[in-house]
């Protein structure tokens, strides 16, 4: 079972360093109905804004079916930060957006898909669903052997996608919301894949 079993900042407890692959209804089990946020005054409506927030990808999905062909606008989601630590009331959830690029691609600047253009600006996301919200474009590779051969939009990927799974790993000291040095490098908490 997945739980908060380190402490890493002296203050709150995290998952042990890693990603930890969950469905939506186990990652609502652990991060709001779980005994321990009885108390909490936010994190059901962090989840509920998190709902609000996916149910567009979603209704886009369903309104271009045709044009995706079975495609879903989003890969997955990563959820860190202090929403996925002991924290009885975060003040919001943070999250990387794996969006399938050539689903995005295909419904491009087509009546309806405007909402893609604001999905990931911080002051929206903030106000309107409680979420800091990131944008990786997921490109499926056959293989990282020959890195060569890739091009730049599937490389950048890899790229994003390490660095995030580098910076969710990382905790800050408690209270302290300076810039990130070497010693805070070291991963220290795990952080949540959700699949949809």
């Amino acid at each position: 079972m997945i739980d908060f079993t380190v402490q890493a900042n002296g203050q709150d407890y995290f998952l042990a360093p890693g990603r930890y692959q969950v469905d939506g209804d186990e990652a609502r089990a652990l991060l709001v109905d779980s005994e321990r946020f009885t108390g909490s005054t936010t994190r059901e409506q962090i989840w509920n804004g998190f709902e609000l927030y996916m149910g567009h990808f979603f209704r886009l999905d369903e309104h271009f079916s045709e044009t995706l062909k079975g495609e879903s606008l989003v890969h997955c989601v990563w959820l860190g930060g202090s929403f996925v630590s002991s924290r009885l009331n975060p003040r919001n959830a943070d999250l990387t957006v794996f969006v399938n690029d050539a689903a995005a691609q295909a419904i491009k600047g087509k009546p309806r898909s405007g909402w893609m253009t604001k999905a990931f600006t911080r002051i929206h996301t903030e106000r309107e669903y409680l979420l800091s919200a990131l944008e990786v474009r997921y490109h499926p590779i056959s293989s990282v052997f020959d890195l060569d051969v890739l091009e730049h939009p599937q490389l950048e990927y890899l790229r994003q996608r390490g660095a995030w799974d580098d910076w969710w790993q990382r905790c800050r000291p408690a209270g302290q919301k300076d810039a990130p040095t070497l010693e805070s490098a070291v991963p220290k908490r795990g952080y949540l894949e959700v699949t949809l």
